[in-house]
């Protein structure tokens, strides 16, 4: 597990989410969602937190 917890990166990534839709900075609001996808899927499937990043962003990526 990394050093940020993953509480902390989920409330991190809703902000980024919701300056990014604010600013109408569609790269920051997406860089959120993948930031708070991440935070789950490392605190609920116990993934580390690199493995976790890379499979938000290829599952966010996908639906676009």
């Amino acid at each position: 597990m990394s050093d940020k917890s993953p509480p902390l990166e989920d409330l991190k990534g809703k902000v980024k989410e919701a300056w990014g839709t604010l600013s109408d900075d569609e790269a920051l609001s997406d860089e959120g969602e993948v930031q708070q996808l991440a935070a789950r899927l490392e605190k609920e499937q116990g993934l580390s937190a690199k493995e976790a990043q890379r499979q938000a962003e290829n599952t966010l990526r996908g639906r676009r």
